[in-house]
C-alpha cells in the first residue's frame, strides 16, 4: 500500500470525518459510475457505494487494506455488484417458477395473484398473432417444437426463433408493466 493511502486509512481508523469526507467526495460518483456499469440501475448503484462507506466508517479497524483504497474500493464494488445480481437471478428464478406455475395451471387460476396474472396474459396476447400462437401452444399446451412445426405447417428453427423472440417480448414487457424481472 502507498504511503499516502496508509496515512488517509490510518486517519479514518481514528475516526477523522474531514478525512473521510475527502476520500467519499473524490470517490463516490466514480464508484456509482462503475457499479451502475454493472447494475444499470443509479438508484442501486448508489445505495451499493454508500453502504460501502459506511461500512468502511464503521469497521475501519476490520478492514484490510493489501493493495490501495482505489483498489480496494473498486474490488468492493465489483463484488457487491456480482452479489446484487446473483441475489437478483435467484428473485428470477422464483418468478419464473411461479410463472410457469401460472402457464402450467388448468383451472386453478383462482390461486394465483390475479393482477401477476391479468399481466403476464395480457402480455402473451400482446405479441404479435403467429409469434403469440407458437407460444401458447408451447407454454399453455405443452407440445413440442415439432408437434407445433407440424401443426402449423412450419419449419422447427421457425418455431424456435417465434418462441425465443416471445420470451424475449414478455421479459421486457413484463419488466414494463410489473418491475419484475422474468427469465423464462
Amino acid at each position: 500500500m502507498r504511503i499516502e493511502d496508509k496515512i488517509i486509512f490510518n486517519e479514518i481508523k481514528k475516526g477523522n470525518k474531514e478525512v473521510y469526507q475527502s476520500l467519499f467526495d473524490d470517490y463516490y460518483e466514480k464508484l456509482v459510475a462503475f457499479a451502475k456499469s454493472f447494475l444499470f440501475d443509479q438508484h442501486e448503484s448508489e445505495d451499493l457505494v454508500q453502504d460501502l462507506f459506511v461500512y468502511m466508517w464503521e469497521h475501519a479497524s476490520k478492514v484490510n487494506i493489501s493493495t490501495s483504497i482505489k483498489a480496494y474500493f473498486y474490488q468492493s464494488i465489483r463484488n457487491k455488484c456480482i452479489n446484487h445480481l446473483k441475489a437478483l437471478k435467484v428473485k428470477d428464478k422464483n418468478n419464473l417458477l411461479y410463472m410457469d406455475g401460472v402457464l402450467q395451471a388448468d383451472d386453478d387460476l383462482q390461486h394465483f395473484d390475479p393482477k401477476l396474472l391479468n399481466e403476464i396474459m395480457q402480455s402473451i396476447e400482446d405479441l404479435p398473432e403467429q409469434m403469440g400462437k407458437v407460444f401458447r401452444m408451447k407454454m399453455l399446451d405443452g407440445l413440442s417444437r415439432e408437434k407445433i412445426a407440424e401443426e402449423l405447417n412450419v419449419s422447427v428453427n421457425t418455431v424456435k426463433t417465434q418462441l425465443q423472440r416471445a420470451r424475449q417480448r414478455l421479459r421486457e414487457k413484463l419488466l414494463q408493466r410489473t418491475g419484475l424481472l422474468f427469465l423464462l
